[in-house]
């Protein structure tokens, strides 16, 4: 931990945010959105900490899945893009994975299947977004296919995906909404719309089951809105320390490019966190930093292993200090308001340099 890049990482707030979600959606079984290493959080220690919370948890991969099997979580997994070749559908039955299926392909893997137990599984169709699943249209012979599949446990559930429903006055969300419904009005098995957008802009699409994934670590989709404002509490807060503090005078150039010039005598401090640690390079100047719980805002361009404050606010600041990047004080929505970059990039981006530590649950 020389270096001091850390990710304190919360359990109560985990737990937390699960408990704000279940009270948005009552009575909903949930699907806990854990692909992605947990979207930067750790897939294994995240999902360990959800496994008695939630009903199922949501994987891109079946190495994903099997990476939580080996690290001894019990809960059924969520393939959320199904398998990628026909081998993947036994370790599937064997391990209780749960298969969406979303192509044709996938549909002729099952021809002269033989597994050791029936597949739960989901048929995904496209209401809109343009990505995968199968077209309205073409969901009843699909459907009929895994009916008629001695290997595939009945009822099958159906799955969609909102696009924009992170901007809720877009027009396509109704449209979506209408679509998917006419196919859902006659389903039988379980159904499944509602990502973390749609579970609190869109409650007529929570139908059975959510899958909740941004909300979850305490960050919200939505522009110009915090996940506080829905009760919910960043599970991440990424800090560092000062490694160096100097008092630059006017007329000096910080960083690399020399993108940056004092107009002033000005306290610059440099903090041991860079893009090499998943601190992106594309976070514009000014962007917010707690030094000692104030906010002070980055300078210059941020190097691979370091980046430059303007001390000003923090005049007491010194060498060794506590600098936190987002989280606890500091919402990671703030740090991309004037930014090209989503929550979602800054999240998954930390490195594995980064030392991670969860609290006690």
């Amino acid at each position: 931990m020389s270096r001091g890049a850390i990710a304190v990482l919360s359990s109560e707030n985990l737990v937390h945010n699960i408990a704000q979600i279940k009270a948005a959606a009552p009575s909903k079984s949930i699907i806990a959105m854990v692909k992605a290493n947990a979207y930067g959080h750790g897939i294994r220690s995240t999902a360990i900490r959800l496994d008695k919370h939630v009903d199922s948890l949501g994987v891109a991969s079946i190495e994903e899945g099997l990476a939580l099997r080996k690290a001894g979580v019990k809960s059924p997994i969520v393939l959320a893009e199904g398998v990628f070749e026909p081998d993947e559908l036994l370790i599937a039955a064997c391990q209780n994975f749960h298969v969406v299926f979303h192509d044709p392909t996938q549909l002729d893997w099952l021809k002269g299947l033989s597994l050791p137990l029936p597949l739960v599984s989901w048929l995904k169709v496209d209401s809109g977004l343009g990505r995968l699943g199968f077209s309205i249209s073409d969901a009843p012979h699909a459907l009929n296919i895994l009916k008629n599949c001695l290997y595939i446990k009945q009822p099958i559930g159906l799955m969609s995906h909102i696009s924009c429903a992170d901007n809720p006055d877009h027009g396509l969300n109704e449209t979506q909404l209408k679509a998917f419904n006419q196919l859902a009005n006659n389903w039988e098995g379980p159904i499944s719309l509602a990502n973390s957008a749609t579970i609190f802009a869109f409650p007529q699409g929570h139908y059975d089951v959510i899958r909740p994934g941004l909300f979850m670590y305490g960050v919200s989709p939505f522009k110009g809105k915090k996940a506080s404002d829905y009760g919910l509490k960043p599970v991440m807060t990424l800090q560092t320390r000062l490694i160096s503090v100097r008092r630059r005078e006017a007329g000096s150039f910080i960083g690399y490019g020399a993108t940056y010039q004092c107009t002033e005598p000005t306290n610059i401090g440099i903090i041991a966190i860079g893009y090499g640690d998943g601190y992106l390079r594309a976070l514009p100047p000014n962007t917010p930093v707690l030094v000692n719980g104030e906010k002070c805002h980055l300078v210059g361009r941020i190097s691979m292993d370091m980046a430059a404050i303007d001390l000003s606010q923090c005049k007491d600041a010194k060498v060794g200090d506590p600098v936190v990047l987002w989280g606890e004080g500091l919402p990671i929505e703030e740090i991309i308001e004037d930014s090209p970059l989503i929550a979602y990039e800054l999240l998954t981006g930390v490195q594995s340099r980064v030392n991670f530590h969860w609290t006690m649950a």
